[in-house]
């Protein structure tokens, strides 16, 4: 199958175009689509995905996500109708989220070239623009909260200067021949393409971004968090009307001029008492002082005298806001202009130093630091889950992943023609078979450290919290031939289903939020009675019902009363003791929580560090 077509690359405000589905599979309720060409934006590089309709003659899907897999995007949604592949379909964006997006996404980029500006030696590390609704940009290095209103001046000045934004296409070789800046590892499973804000330095981007600085219009900065020798700084975007802004590049645009509603009376005040020819004059007199001072002052003068944070250059910049409105865009790239000729002339004019011979170290140059990674995400909810349940007396404990028949199954009250034990479901190890303790099989469940865990105790009370890997012979969007579970376990006198159902809305709020509850509906397992399938109320819409959940409720996973049957095979009188356990999926879990919407869990197993790093 050919690569799909990226067009979003290329030309941002395509808003609808038609294409043709290259394949498509329907897995439950989803329905998964790739097509020859696309213009929705697939999650990635901080930025979140695009959703609105692929309709054909007998059918629309809804797109409520898009991933990158390998080198084709896959738009995943509900499909009413009928749609097939070969079908041409014609794709149509919601305008409003990705506009909103591109601003956010060059906010960012405006925000990186601001605190360049400020502090060259705090370059920007990654970012994230909208994905969890959060927006936040981090850099090398500690910036101070005192510097954050200078930086936001900057910020505004580069959005009232209306410097174009510009793309290109490259190839890591060129990147890395141009002397690029490169503040992530380049994808190799994508174009790579750079972009450019104005004349400043470039750099790789695979983002959607407007066609001009002044669409961002004014921006605030909202804090600044520190995380191991790094800035991490809050940006938010003001709101506008997309529908007045939008218009593609291929044709004129007409961006109104808006004015936050927080500063709507400083603008008010600004006097205009300048004109364009008077700054041109002020340009061409600062032109002739250079030619003068380069004759007397070294460079490090000139560079503080004209480029310093009060310098001549930053005086013109403040004459800014006293220009009419109309003239502003322009004073800004006459600016700009005259910057980049004195950072040009100040290169030309530098002593030419001596190479250091071949085999000379300077031991005082900084070394390089070493990139910095942080959790999977499935190891970062393994460790929540399990700081959840200790506080409330749970133990942690771990079984083996290769285990006896007996404990998978045997022990835990299934019968031998249970589906469950046919070679169909799970995996059977090839090995002699124990006389007493059957077959070896990969477990299937974290169950199999029920009984083990009542023969380690002993004598109840018992608190365990079971985390393992486990395997079926699955594998769709949802299933994965290996996955984790989490087991929990309470053996003690007087347990009752209350006890069972205050335990699970105590972890559906501390780990979906406070608002968040569960129910229990009735259902059969063969090592519980009564047994009960376990929803929790959906975080995305507060269990009214929506397009994520269908119902208000999202299914997680088994639970109930322990049967007597299994606390008689782990030495425990169930006259005297009962119980109630329960077993989930982490992957299921976690790709319920709010803001992800992630509906395909194999990503989280194909080692893709541009997916891995989002979360």
């Amino acid at each position: 199958m050919a690569d799909t077509k990226l067009l979003y690359l290329t030309d941002a405000y395509l808003k609808t175009i038609e294409a043709k589905i290259t394949n498509i599979i329907t897995t439950g309720h989803t329905t998964s689509i790739t097509l020859d060409q696309t213009i929705f934006y697939p999650q990635g590089g901080g930025q979140p995905a695009d959703t609105g309709t692929i309709t054909g003659s007998n059918g629309t899907l809804a797109v409520a996500h898009v991933s990158y897999n390998n080198s084709n995007p896959t738009h995943q949604g509900k499909l009413t109708g009928t749609l097939n592949q070969g079908d041409m379909v014609n794709l149509n964006l919601d305008w409003d989220r990705r506009f909103h997006h591109m601003r956010n996404h060059t906010a960012g980029h405006i925000l990186h070239e601001a605190v360049l500006e400020l502090l060259p030696e705090c370059p920007s590390v990654s970012g994230t623009h909208g994905i969890s609704n959060q927006s936040f940009v981090k850099f090398k290095g500690i910036i101070d909260q005192t510097q954050l209103q200078e930086i936001e001046d900057i910020c505004n000045q580069i959005v009232e200067a209306d410097e174009p934004i510009t793309t290109k296409f490259m190839t890591k070789a060129q990147i890395l021949k141009a002397k690029i800046y490169i503040p992530f590892k380049l994808p190799s499973n994508k174009p790579l393409r750079i972009m450019q804000v104005g004349s400043r330095p470039p750099i790789p981007d695979g983002g959607t971004h407007v066609a001009s600085t002044a669409d961002v219009l004014p921006f605030k900065l909202t804090g600044v968090e520190y995380d191991d020798g790094h800035s991490i700084i809050h940006y938010q975007i003001s709101a506008t009307s997309p529908s007045t802004t939008s218009n593609s590049p291929a044709n004129p645009i007409t961006t109104p001029t808006l004015t936050p509603p927080s500063t709507k009376k400083k603008a008010a005040k600004i006097q205009i008492n300048h004109s364009l020819s008077d700054l041109e004059t002020k340009i061409t007199t600062l032109k002739s002082a250079l030619d003068t001072d380069l004759k007397s002052l070294s460079p490090d003068n000139i560079n503080s005298k004209y480029l310093g944070k009060k310098g001549a250059v930053d005086d013109l910049t403040k004459l800014i806001p006293a220009l009419p409105a109309s003239d502003r865009g322009t004073a800004g790239k006459l600016i700009n202009l005259l910057k980049a000729d004195i950072q040009k002339t100040l290169v030309t004019t530098q002593p030419t130093l001596p190479s250091p011979p071949s085999d000379w170290l300077d031991v005082t140059v900084p070394g390089t630091l070493p990139q910095l990674g942080h959790l999977h995400p499935v190891s970062g909810a393994m460790a929540e889950i399990t700081s959840i349940f200790a506080h409330i007396g749970f133990t942690r404990a771990r079984y083996p992943e290769v285990d006896w028949d007996h404990y998978a199954f045997e022990s835990l009250n299934m019968p031998q023609n249970h589906p469950a034990r046919d070679e169909w479901e799970t995996f059977f190890i090839d090995q002699p078979e124990n006389k007493q303790m059957g077959k070896l099989v990969l477990t299937p469940h974290t169950s199999n450290g029920q009984v083990r865990e009542m023969e380690r105790v002993g004598e109840p009370p018992i608190r365990m919290l079971n985390i393992a890997r486990c395997y079926r012979r699955q594998q769709d969007v949802t299933h994965t031939a290996m996955f984790h579970q989490f087991e929990g376990l309470v053996v003690d006198e007087d347990i009752n289903i209350q006890h069972l159902k205050g335990t699970l809305d105590y972890f559906a709020q501390k780990f979906y939020g406070p608002g968040a509850k569960s129910r229990i509906r009735p259902f059969m397992f063969k090592f519980t009675e009564p047994s009960f399938e376990v929803d929790f109320s959906c975080v995305h819409c507060n269990g009214k019902g929506c397009r994520f959940c269908k119902s208000g409720w999202h299914e997680v996973g088994g639970a109930g009363m322990v049967h007597p049957n299994v606390l008689k095979a782990g030495g425990i009188d169930p006259d005297k003791y009962t119980g109630f356990a329960f077993g989930w999926g982490i992957e299921r879990v976690y790709t319920l929580r709010p803001g992800l919407k992630l509906d395909d869990i194999r990503p989280l197993y194909q080692n893709n560090l541009d997916f891995l790093s989002q979360f």
